[in-house]
């Protein structure tokens, strides 16, 4: 059986080209490009589409809502068995929790992957990563699992990955859940399944959510220049289980009047989200005042959920299924 595979070029540094100065230019190669150098099983066929050519610090919003359009269609037209999308390091886990939180259940397989060091580089996995992220998009095992990621061989879910370094190879992890399963000699090897979250649709333009990060004598000043600035919600990254300075807590009592959304999520790496204090600044003091408490989600995939969340059609009722399940 042959698995016809759609690859999404997106740029990044896995699509990077040398500078003059011996620097890397992100996003120069195209997809065809990247395939090009590949030896790829004969049972696969790979279709390139080159959608952005950026680093993915360069990417918008507006950006992943027609890479989202894109893979949908795709999906649709029952031509691909998978889907793999090239993307920058740096925003990936940004991106594969968008497409995580907003994708409607799919056949296709959505695999998303990139590279720490540039293709001409020594020690490249640029083309390693491609060829384990093909392998991947045209498993059968992989099916119904929502967006994963595949990186240094390891197969992650979208809900929890996170780029823990910034220069090595094992670039990615899932700190606290682990990997779903790895990538070995064009074999997939799957060990356990994600629970997967309440996709959203966005049905408005996507409102701005800032994130305020918790830290000794923080000002609550960033809180309201925030809010002032049109901020529709605001993300604290709490300190320990999600506390926050106590100088904090009237300011976000009179921001929640004013009808900013408020969640609080822990600045740690991993733990839950409980009430297990009494003193100034606690997460029960936040509670009282409505701010909504999510778990197992790091802030940055927070702002993404709550965006989608206060976008779409039952705000209410999707706010209060922010949280992943555990």
């Amino acid at each position: 059986m042959t698995n016809n595979i759609k690859l999404l070029s997106t740029g990044g540094t896995i699509a990077s080209t040398q500078s003059e100065d011996n620097r890397s230019k992100s996003g120069e190669l195209t997809g065809q490009d990247l395939v090009g150098k590949l030896c790829l099983p004969s049972t696969i066929n790979v279709h390139t589409e080159s959608v952005f050519q950026k680093p993915s610090n360069a990417l918008t919003f507006n950006d992943i809502l027609s890479l989202r359009e894109k893979i949908i269609a795709i999906d649709k037209d029952k031509k691909h068995t998978g889907i793999v999308i090239t993307h920058g390091t740096d925003t990936l886990e940004d991106t594969a929790f968008f497409l995580q939180a907003s994708l409607p259940p799919l056949d296709t397989v959505v695999v998303i992957t990139g590279s720490q060091r540039a293709p001409q580089l020594e020690g490249t996995d640029a083309y390693k990563n491609l060829m384990a992220a093909i392998i991947a998009a045209s498993s059968e095992k992989l099916k119904k699992l929502g967006v994963l990621v595949v990186f240094n061989d390891s197969i992650y879910s979208a809900n929890h990955i996170r780029k823990v370094n910034s220069f090595q190879v094992n670039g990615f992890d899932s700190p606290g859940f682990g990997h779903l399963g790895y990538v070995s000699e064009n074999n997939v090897h799957l060990l356990q399944r994600p629970e997967l979250p309440k996709p959203f649709t966005p049905v408005t333009a996507l409102p701005r959510v800032d994130i305020i990060v918790g830290c000794l004598e923080a000002s609550p000043q960033q809180l309201i220049s925030s809010a002032e600035s049109g901020a529709s919600g605001i993300i604290l990254e709490g300190i320990g289980k999600g506390h926050v300075p106590p100088s904090w807590i009237p300011v976000v009592e009179k921001l929640v009047k004013e009808g900013i959304k408020f969640v609080v999520v822990t600045g740690s790496l991993m733990g839950s989200l409980e009430p297990t204090y009494d003193f100034d600044g606690c997460l029960k003091d936040l509670l009282d005042l409505g701010v909504i408490p999510v778990s197992d989600m790091s802030a940055r995939k927070a702002r993404i959920r709550l965006m989608l969340a206060l976008a779409s059609e039952d705000v209410e009722q999707s706010l209060l299924t922010m949280e992943i399940s555990r």
